[in-house]
């Protein structure tokens, strides 16, 4: 399958803005790479399908010269093929001879009117409102839209467009012909080029396939506020909302699909083993989800229970039974759509970084292998059922240099590693990022995380060869004033909120000073953080202790999901920090354990960021890694590591959590050589106990001095 995709110099997709534009081209460092298909501009392409016709004595097809009237409606009448309308007398007196057929057969179609007093202004060049009302009036059969016209609050100058233009301007916008300036702005009465014009005839030319992905969403379901704008943003109904704009527009070509991760990590979901963002799901008729690491959360068997229960399809091409070699019996490879009359085939993938970032005893007897190969074999499999597009949706993480707009990570991988032509869209996961480019002539995104962004592939796939010839990708944003919420999905969640909101108001203690995941040191370390403890990882740590009588406690940080404010603190508030399900497992560690354990460098900050209580440790971060611990004592002043030798005198009680104590979570490997595991409590349990009815009020204590920048 040829596979033609817009290139431009490096752009952001338009920061907060409305973003259905193409991206720069992307490799990841080391990367082996396939030459990218050659590239058709948007001008190129109408002159392929006879939209568009050069000038004499040149090649040049003029893409930067302002259209006309007459111009515009000549390339309509070829897009559309419209068929001529018998012409006694001309309607327009300041019409040429070869001018008065194509605006007659474009007026009676219903996609242009004359200027008044019998006049046409053939020569008049276009602008951008009367663009979004000929292309609109085009794309609908010549009716005004009945669209969601919130979609201009994209635009600052909103206000500037006319009555008359802005059901056209709302519609075009959200097909995709038109986006915020890089001022956000629409400027209705800027002049349009034979370029841009044939931008927009291409959603009249092509058959257009609209790619909206979600990936992250860990359960929040509910809308949320981005306190950074002030603005309601997210949330499911308001995902509803932005979906039945876009099937408003192209109701045959809208594809909806989840990246994974989808139901862990909040209350509202939890408690019903996701059900609550499985119903949502359901309701806004997704077409796809893959699965994500987080999806073994709360056990293999509720992972196939809502596999079997749910009308979304759940899959992944890459969850191998170690006892087969083969998939699973449990999920499918791929599922086949039938939009508009183009077969799409939808491949699911799961990360390889599952095997390392879900508690090990969940994915027992299961590999996550490399899914390039996989592709290119049901990319094979899928063309010969006659599938004309694949479409990837995947939790594979992606990663996007804001300077550069270099795409990083498995995403850019899996582009590369199939070659070209095997697969047209990738979307990811995982990395909970902004992402969106052309990596080897292959759309991909990565839309955040919690229903923050939404992802926005476009492909215009050729109505006679099923090719697709052109592609872009971006990022839409989630506040709720660019859409109306979907008021089913409203009730759905009012229905599950209103059955946790009882639990989740319960107040348990309080705390004096807000409790924060980052690090104490961000004023000296360069803004890192992930740095040493935290105050909520001395808190979690400290309940983990006294609920176990262990010398030692640890947990990770990425364990740790949210911040606590000052003052009360309620049920809610401590299942958002601990949403995993995690329990405590104690056992013995020698002092040459311990010493590693505290000593893993995080992968983000690379350098320490265990949380631990019970002990006092001294490290030097300039130091390399996995050697950055100079000193460790018991709270007592019991020597575990110091002046570079060992306590071999004892071993120590160590609580961990279940995720570590497998050996295989967030690099812990260490806990893996423990062997006498004895299961305890939950861990949110065990600090809930730890909390209820106090008033915390921590701070630094000793516990943890980084020598290079903890100076007296």
């Amino acid at each position: 399958m040829k596979k033609n995709s817009f290139k431009f110099g490096a752009m952001a997709v338009v920061a907060s803005l409305f973003a259905t534009l193409a991206a720069p081209q992307a490799m990841a460092e080391g990367a082996t790479t396939t030459a990218a298909p050659v590239v058709k501009s948007d001008i190129q392409l109408a002159q392929m399908k006879g939209a568009v016709v050069g000038y004499p004595g040149t090649t040049d097809l003029k893409a930067d010269k302002y259209v006309t009237r007459a111009e515009l409606v000549a390339m309509i009448n070829k897009a559309l093929k419209l068929s001529n309308v018998q012409v006694k007398k001309s309607s327009f007196k300041d019409l040429a001879a070869w001018q008065s057929q194509i605006v007659e057969n474009a007026v009676a179609a219903g996609l242009i009117s004359g200027v008044g007093n019998g006049k046409f202004e053939p020569n008049r060049e276009v602008t951008r409102q009367e663009m979004a009302v000929i292309v609109g009036a085009s794309m609908n059969g010549g009716k005004v839209p009945t669209v969601n016209q919130n979609v201009l609050n994209y635009f600052n100058d909103k206000d500037t467009v006319a009555d008359w233009a802005k059901p056209f301007v709302a519609q075009t916008t959200i097909a995709g012909v038109f986006a915020p300036n890089a001022e956000g702005n629409f400027n209705p009465n800027e002049k349009m080029t034979r370029g841009e014009a044939a931008k927009a005839l291409k959603y009249l030319l092509f058959d257009v396939l609209d790619i909206l992905s979600t990936n992250d969403i860990h359960g929040k379901i509910e809308v949320t506020k981005d306190t950074r704008v002030n603005k309601d943003q997210g949330g499911m109904e308001t995902i509803g909302g932005i979906v039945n704009d876009f099937r408003s527009v192209n109701p045959d070509g809208t594809v909806v699909v989840d990246g994974g991760d989808a139901w862990q990590g909040t209350l509202i979901s939890n408690l019903f083993n996701g059900e609550s963002v499985i119903e949502t799901m359901e309701d806004i008729k997704y077409d796809a989800m893959a699965i994500g690491n987080h999806e073994f959360d709360f056990g293999r068997d509720v992972l196939i229970n809502n596999i079997k229960k749910s009308s979304v399809p759940i899959i992944s091409a890459n969850v191998i039974d170690d006892a087969t070699g083969k998939l699973v019996d449990w999920t499918k490879p791929y599922v086949i759509l039938d939009k508009g009359g183009v077969k799409v085939g939808v491949i699911g993938f799961s990360t390889p970084q599952t095997e390392t970032t879900t508690k090990s005893t969940n994915i027992t007897g299961l590999s996550f292998p490399d899914p390039a190969p996989i592709a290119q074999k049901l990319s094979a499999e899928l063309k010969a059922q006659g599938v004309d597009v694949i479409v990837v949706t995947s939790h594979l993480p992606g990663e996007q240099a804001a300077a550069t707009k270099e795409i990083m990570g498995e995403l850019v991988d899996l582009a590369n590693g199939t070659g070209t032509g095997q697969l047209d869209a990738i979307v990811g996961g995982h990395s909970h990022q902004r992402v969106a480019g052309i990596v080897n002539g292959i759309p991909v995104v990565e839309a955040s995380q919690w229903t923050w962004a939404l992802g926005h592939i476009q492909l215009f796939v050729d109505k006679d060869s099923k090719d697709v010839v052109s592609s872009n990708a971006g990022l839409l944003e989630t506040y709720t004033n660019l859409t109306t919420g979907d008021a089913e999905v409203k009730e759905i969640v009012k229905g599950y909120k209103d059955q946790v909101a009882v639990k989740e108001a319960e107040v348990q203690g309080e705390t004096a000073t807000a409790l924060s995941r980052k690090s104490y040191r961000m004023a000296k370390n360069g803004n890192q953080d992930r740095d040493g403890v935290t105050a909520l990882g001395m808190s979690i740590t400290d309940a983990m202790r006294n609920a176990t009588g262990a010398d030692i406690a640890f947990t990770n940080a990425g364990g740790i999901r949210a911040d606590v404010e000052a003052g009360e603190i309620t049920y809610g508030e401590m299942f958002a920090v601990l949403p995993f399900g995690n329990t405590n497992m104690t056992g013995t560690m020698t002092a040459e354990q311990v010493k590693r354990a505290v000593d893993v460098p995080d992968k983000y900050s690379n350098v320490i960021a265990t949380q631990w209580s019970g002990i006092k440790v001294e490290w030097d971060g300039t130091l390399p890694k996995g050697s950055m611990v100079t000193k460790i004592t018991l709270l007592d002043g019991t020597p575990v590591f110091v002046d570079g030798k060992y306590n071999t005198d004892r071993t120590f009680k160590v609580t961990t959590n279940d995720f570590m104590a497998t050996g295989t979570g967030d690099g812990y490997v260490v806990f893996g050589e423990v062997k006498d595991w004895q299961l305890g409590d939950v861990l949110l349990d065990a600090w809930i106990a730890d909390v209820k009815g106090k008033t915390l009020n921590i701070a630094p204590d000793g516990r943890d001095i980084r020598t290079d920048l903890d100076k007296e």
